[in-house]
């Protein structure tokens, strides 16, 4: 399959938002400064919360400093399992429910315009540059899920965001929580002072189980393709972009770097008849100074499975996992002992707020950018079975062109 492939439909382009939501109370959008008083608190909208939107969504309740007021979705059924799940949180918060509900393609914009002081963004990912962006420009703060973009054009846009962004005071962060964890930034540290010595080569793997079709049967093609995101290379970017993203982001960072060219190649073995993404990838990165870190993933596992980051290096070797056994073995020995994911969540989003209420703005879009653009360099390689650089890469602006009518 060419990289260059792009998606077509006929684009409607109208406001489908709707206001669904109960008779209450219409909210002020308060000033700079924020407290723990109920009417001062974050006013927080969510875009897309599906499955892990919820979960994200419920991780920011449990901040006293933060009260939901809408939510947005293409469908109506995910809005309101969405506003049961949030409403009962909130409810234990001692906060008032969700009161304002927007259904339909583009009823982010409503939601936008609704008062909110930041969004989540947790839509799939085609849809988070665009949404990154407009919040941007409403000068709403943003907190989105991985990846980004799922082309380049994208990434662009969220890099370009960014910078308007620090401009204007406003905070940007990524979900990438792992960077929130103690272990693994400890991790970081003791490879940037030189525990490991001079990089020379690595290893990178995400192996992983099958998703679950999330296909209704009487629905359209469109509906259809937009429940089924995660299996649509240009709605996910393909595995490589959407979920192996991590370890990739990882890898980066332990680094301190961004790979210079990719070749590798992947297919659909197992996964066959569900969406057009790989189910398999094989990967060989070259970062600055010819260090080469092989990456590979699979997500049809029935058995073992791992998500791993090795690098070796001239007087020893990091190895973490999403799991226990993260350790650096040679001449600086250590061993970590802990969860790595022990409250990264929170102390993600807690960063998010707390930048949001000093004044003080954090922004990782372009770290983020860069950390999807590292993956879709993978998937341009693997796609075509040719060597990659990143310069051709962006030099390509690749671009998928997406439009459904899910009304």
């Amino acid at each position: 399959m060419s990289e260059e492939q792009r998606t077509r439909v006929r684009r409607r382009d109208f406001l489908k938002a709707s206001s669904v939501a109960t008779a209450g109370l219409v909210l002020v959008k308060p000033g700079s400064a924020f407290g723990a008083t109920a009417n001062s608190r974050i006013q927080l909208g969510a875009i897309g919360p599906g499955g892990r939107g919820t979960h994200d969504a419920g991780v920011f309740v449990t901040s006293s400093n933060v009260q939901i007021t809408g939510i947005a979705d293409a469908f109506r059924d995910r809005l309101d399992q969405a506003k049961a799940k949030l409403d009962e949180k909130l409810l234990q918060q001692g906060r008032a429910k969700i009161d304002r509900l927007f259904v339909g393609m583009e009823a982010y914009k409503e939601l936008l315009a609704s008062g909110v002081d930041a969004v989540l963004i947790t839509s799939p990912p085609y849809y988070h540059a665009e949404q990154i962006e407009a919040a941007v420009d409403a000068g709403i703060h943003a907190y989105s899920e991985k990846p980004v973009a799922t082309d380049v054009f994208g990434a662009k846009r969220v890099i370009k965001a960014g910078e308007k962004a620090k401009a204007n005071g406003i905070s940007i962060e990524v979900g990438f929580q792992l960077r929130s964890s103690k272990i693994y930034q400890e991790a970081a540290e003791r490879v940037a002072r030189g525990d490991i010595g001079e990089f020379v080569c690595g290893q990178v793997y995400y192996h992983a189980g099958a998703l679950t079709d999330r296909s209704k049967p009487g629905e359209s093609k469109d509906q259809t393709r937009l429940r089924n995101w995660v299996f649509d290379i240009a709605l996910s970017g393909d595995i490589i972009v959407e979920q192996n993203v991590h370890c990739i982001d990882m890898a980066n960072w332990f680094l301190g770097a961004l790979p210079v060219k990719a070749i590798g190649n992947g297919g659909q073995r197992v996964r066959t008849g569900l969406g057009d993404c790989y189910d398999h990838f094989q990967v060989l990165y070259t970062y600055p100074s010819d260090v080469q870190i092989s990456f590979t993933s699979t997500q049809f596992l029935k058995g073992w499975g791992d998500v791993a980051v090795r690098v070796y290096g001239s007087k020893g070797v990091l190895e973490i996992h999403y799991s226990d056994n993260n350790k650096i073995t040679g001449d600086n020995a250590f061993k970590w002992e802990g969860d790595p994911f022990d409250t990264v969540e929170e102390r993600r989003v807690s960063g998010f707020v707390d930048s949001i209420i000093t004044g003080k703005p954090v922004n990782s879009a372009e770290s983020g950018a860069n950390s999807a653009l590292s993956c879709i360099l993978g998937r341009m390689a693997a796609y075509t079975g040719r060597e990659y650089t990143w310069n051709k890469m962006m030099r390509s602006n690749q671009r998928f062109r997406v439009d459904l009518d899910v009304a």
